[in-house]
């Protein structure tokens, strides 16, 4: 059992952060001591340290507090170490979320699909759960739904729930989006935008102040977007073959409307875009990387 104080330490919070979460938000129940003193568990302090890794990438402190209860409770009764499920904990295998997804979709399964992608955004951070868990299991799903093993119903299932989580995870990166204006979106008729969402996600955390358009806009929509001077770049995701000849038109048109404007791209057939748009790469945090240094090499003096 710790101490306030030595609860905070472990958590890596102050004594008034840790006693304003238990007040406010209910994230945690502590002992009392004979005296009256408070006593947390490891329980309680693996429960805070979720928490707070929620807080420091970038949620609501409310949200953090009601996603780390969520993660408690489907955490298996005999766990309750809190190395265990600390976020970041090396000795907490991830989960198989490619299985566990698969499963759950061709079960209709969503509350198995809301527990497990909670438990992936909780204990990793946003760009280590898309990259290494969320991406390669969305293609096992493709593949699963191609081998006739999920119907369209349970794709479609897993793939809103997923692009719930990216809603949020979007509004919680909002405060550190302060840097220059960028849209996102897709030309008409393109619609698979987990990507594009996952990737404006990850450009508001590295800075940038992102408009995220969608998907299927149509030529003249984009046009009147990028009238605004003020915007330094567009990205136009391309995930499919058949999103080539749409993108390509879009890119072209904006080429022509305003040259100084840069235009990206990103998705699976992003190497066939015309030039010269920029190619962003198949990593979130690379492309967002790359983005920020092409606008900071336009815009330097």
């Amino acid at each position: 059992m710790y101490t306030i104080k030595h609860a905070a330490q472990r958590v890596g919070i102050t004594t008034a952060t840790l006693r304003a979460w238990e007040r406010r938000y209910g994230v945690i129940a502590p002992d009392r001591s004979e005296s009256g003193y408070r006593l947390y568990s490891e329980h309680d302090v693996a429960v805070l340290c979720s928490m707070k890794h929620l807080v420091d990438q970038g949620w609501a402190v409310g949200l953090a507090a009601t996603e780390a209860i969520r993660l408690d409770r489907a955490q298996p009764a005999d766990d309750t170490s809190a190395g265990a499920w600390a976020p970041g904990s090396r000795s907490h295998p991830s989960p198989d979320l490619s299985g566990r997804m698969t499963t759950a979709a061709a079960a209709l399964d969503t509350t198995d699909l809301a527990t497990t992608l909670d438990q992936v955004f909780a204990l990793s951070s946003f760009e280590a759960a898309m990259t290494e868990l969320v991406f390669p299991a969305l293609v096992r799903l493709g593949d699963a739904w191609a081998d006739g093993e999920v119907s369209v119903a349970g794709e479609h299932l897993a793939s809103n729930a997923v692009m719930r989580r990216l809603a949020i995870a979007y509004e919680a990166a909002a405060a550190y989006g302060r840097g220059p204006r960028i849209a996102l979106g897709m030309a008409s008729g393109s619609r698979h935008e987990i990507g594009l969402l996952a990737f404006a996600v990850a450009a508001r955390r590295h800075g940038m102040d992102t408009d995220y358009l969608g998907a299927d806009l149509p030529i003249e929509d984009w046009l009147g977007v990028v009238d605004d001077p003020a915007l330094a770049a567009v990205v136009v995701a391309i995930p499919t073959t058949a999103d080539v000849p749409a993108a390509t038109a879009v890119i072209t048109a904006l080429g022509e409307h305003r040259p100084d404007l840069i235009v990206a791209v990103g998705g699976g057939q992003q190497s066939q875009a015309p030039e010269p748009a920029a190619r962003l790469g198949h990593d979130i945090v690379t492309g967002a990387r790359t983005l920020a240094a092409l606008i900071s090499a336009r815009t330097s003096p």
